[in-house]
């Protein structure tokens, strides 16, 4: 059972992460300016690789220290991961409003662990002591926190691309085009008065 929850788990990582890494853009970036598809790729990819990761460790494995390690790795995906897209743009004010916000969500939800990652995660990370039900309102708030932090951070990884963009103010860059149906580079040119 442990093996199918962790190719299930494996699977849906995989779907996931294939629309994100084909951008056909990456070929010619310049170094001054920052692109929306790497920010989202790195929100995404931040916050489902160390989730699957630390999942599939801990149910694959009865190590006490792998367990732990993997479940840490889970909550470090879950807090950190949507806002890598916003770090990455130098955009720290709102990634790290993010991660408080996923900060108090998460205390708001430690009782709920066992019921929504299992024996093996709640067991390594020590912290769920009693048994809730799912409509409990700490459990209800600690989730949209979570869940509405997360995507905030991973869609306003667009608007910190655009603010970091307009503020460093570069006058010429090569940035991708599309000519006949084959990307080619072009030199764009903005001057900020």
């Amino acid at each position: 059972m442990k093996l199918f929850r962790c190719y299930v788990l494996g699977s849906l990582v995989v779907l996931f992460l294939l629309p994100v890494t084909g951008q056909g853009q990456s070929r010619f970036k310049s170094r001054y300016l920052k692109y929306v598809d790497e920010a989202r790729t790195q929100a995404i990819a931040g916050t489902l690789i160390p989730i699957a990761t630390g999942m599939s460790t801990t149910l694959l494995f009865d190590n006490d220290t792998i367990e732990t390690t993997g479940s840490l790795m889970a909550v470090y995906g879950l807090v950190i991961g949507p806002s890598m897209g916003n770090f990455y743009a130098r955009d720290y004010l709102r990634g790290m409003l993010g991660v408080a916000a996923r900060l108090g969500g998460g205390y708001l939800m430690l009782d709920a662990t066992r019921e929504l990652a299992g024996d093996d995660v709640a067991d390594a990370l020590g912290w769920d002591h009693s048994s809730v039900k799912f409509t409990d309102t700490k459990i209800l708030i600690g989730a949209g926190l979570i869940l509405g932090s997360a995507i905030y951070n991973i869609v306003s990884s667009k608007a910190s691309v655009h603010r970091y963009n307009k503020k460093k103010g570069y006058i010429l860059g090569v940035v991708p085009g599309v000519f006949d149906d084959t990307i080619v580079p072009m030199i764009t040119a903005s001057v900020q008065f």
